[in-house]
């Protein structure tokens, strides 16, 4: 048997279509009084009107650009015409402000574009002072050439510091008085300087010197002490009262610090891998003696050393008296008489002799001079406490045990000295838990996405209910036009066909029941036909 012929609808123009063109019936009838409503000419313009800004309005929130922070500001506008440029020409979305002038950028972006600025030499430091002096016109006035030198050097000295790492911007001001030869005391120069330092950075108190020093030294009679330093929050770094008293005392506390946290360190670093870093704090206290001794020792030696020495020699010899006191033993001798007689017998030595002697020495004495100085900062006593998790020591019969060993290898790591008075505690304790930091629901980026849609999603619906719905409603119905009654050779079929009635009844109910004007309006040309 043949496929059936498929029904036909009936057209405008009294023709049946083929029912595939059809349109279902919950779209048909609204966009047939859509079509046939007079009021759409009038409301059809102001309805669109009214779509178009909330779907603008929508995709504005949807795609908006992301919010721009400032990566630079107070830029010379070769600079910034030069940041710009190499920036863009990186693909980053750069802008800039329209009320300062700084160079704008996505927060994600700032670290991208600092890498890509410093490889091609950005930003150019500012005119310096040569620029400045070169600029000068002819017949300048004394006062104000001295005013543009002084403010040349001070911008020198802005450069030279945020060359520093930190230090986003600054500004020196310089009080130099003027030379007079009238004045016999000249006031000295002083000078303050403001830093503004990048976002989670601080001055040490060695860096805040240097700064200090390097100021002082670029002006001729400017002490270290005179310069007065502050940052963008308005505390005072350096130059206040005091400040050389207070200076000592911050290097003595920072060496305390210094010395404290090398000492906790070494605890961590020691028994951490044992106990794990999570089940270990420790905590150590250090008192210095920071009092500054000076001594001189002078010594001699005893013995001494030969340095010269000198021996003299001499005799005398003289004639020894003979014979008897008051005889004539000196005159001369008569003419002697040869006879010959045996030798008188000998009677002692007949002259004296005298010898004396005598010796020169000097000894060159040693000398000995020691000088001893203690400059401060020793330890006077060293206190440590060390809390070890319990359940991290093992079992606990063995935490005692386990004790006394961390107990010795702390003081081992710290340099433990008994003799000084030194403590160490090591206990074993369970810890609290740790706390769980808990972001709230509503700054879930998930979340956030989610309510930009689900907004997007409510508009849309609120549009279709309270706009578009209205509008269809207040559209007139109309009857369809009447029909030409149908010839009834179009209704003859050369060849036999099945009709599901079952089919055809569901239609005409389904029909029926969502659009009972065009129902009624089938089962009016109906009855005509019949009555044909």
């Amino acid at each position: 048997m043949a496929d059936p012929v498929p029904a036909l609808a009936p057209g405008a123009d009294g023709a049946e279509a083929p029912r595939a063109t059809r349109l279902p019936a919950f779209l048909a009838g609204p966009l047939a009084r859509l079509r046939e409503n007079p009021l759409l000419s009038r409301a059809l313009l102001p309805a669109l009107g009214v779509a178009a800004l909330v779907l603008a309005a929508m995709l504005w929130l949807l795609f908006a650009p992301a919010e721009r922070t400032a990566l630079f500001r107070n830029l010379p506008d070769a600079d910034k015409a030069a940041v710009f440029a190499a920036l863009e020409a990186n693909g980053l979305d750069v802008a800039l402000d329209p009320k300062s002038g700084a160079v704008l950028l996505p927060p994600q972006d700032h670290a991208r574009a600092r890498m890509l600025l410093a490889a091609e030499g950005l930003p150019k430091a500012a005119p310096g002072a040569l620029d400045m002096l070169g600029d000068m016109p002819l017949g300048t006035s004394r006062a104000v050439e001295a005013a543009k030198i002084r403010k040349a050097g001070e911008q020198e000295l802005a450069r030279a510091i945020e060359t520093l790492d930190g230090v986003e911007r600054a500004r020196v001001i310089l009080a130099v008085p003027e030379p007079s030869p009238f004045v016999r005391e000249r006031p000295e120069p002083k000078a303050s300087v403001t830093v503004t330092l990048a976002r989670g950075r601080s001055l040490s108190a060695e860096e805040t010197r240097a700064i200090a020093h390097l100021v002082a030294g670029a002006v001729p009679g400017l002490a270290a002490d005179s310069v007065a330093i502050a940052d963008q929050t308005g505390r005072l770094l350096a130059g206040g009262p005091g400040s050389a008293s207070q200076t000592a005392l911050a290097r003595r506390l920072e060496l305390q610090l210094r010395m404290e946290q090398r000492a906790r360190d070494a605890i961590l670093a020691l028994l951490g891998p044992i106990v794990g870093p999570e089940a270990l704090t420790a905590e150590v206290a250090i008192e210095l003696d920071l009092s500054t001794r000076e001594a001189a020792t002078e010594r001699f030696d005893r013995d001494g050393a030969l340095r010269s020495e000198s021996l003299s020699s001499s005799t005398a010899t003289e004639p020894r008296a003979i014979g008897i006191p008051g005889a004539l033993t000196n005159t001369t001798p008569a003419a002697p008489q040869m006879t010959a007689q045996a030798p008188p017998p000998a009677t002692g030595p007949t002259e004296s002799t005298t010898r004396s002697e005598s010796a020169t020495r000097n000894y060159e004495l040693g000398r000995s001079v020691e000088v001893m100085a203690n400059a401060g900062g020793t330890i006077r006593r060293m206190t440590a406490a060390v809390v070890i998790r319990d359940d991290a020591l093992g079992p606990p019969a063995q935490r005692a045990a386990m004790l006394r060993q961390m107990e010795a290898l702390v003081q081992g790591a710290i340099g433990y000295d008994q003799a000084r008075g030194d403590r160490v505690t090591v206990v074993a304790r369970p810890f609290a838990p740790p706390a769980v930091e808990t972001v709230p629901v509503w700054r879930e980026p998930l979340v956030i996405e989610g309510a930009k849609w689900l907004a997007a999603a409510l508009v849309a619906v609120a549009i279709l209910l309270f706009v578009v719905r209205p509008l269809l409603a207040k559209w007139p119905r109309e009857a369809p036009a009447p029909q030409r009654p149908r010839p009834v050779e179009t209704a003859i079929r050369l060849e036999p066909r099945v009709i599901d009635y079952s089919a055809k009844l569901t239609e005409a109910r389904l029909l029926a029941s969502t659009d009972a004007a065009r129902a009624t309006a089938v089962a009016r040309r109906l009855l005509a036909e019949e009555d044909v």
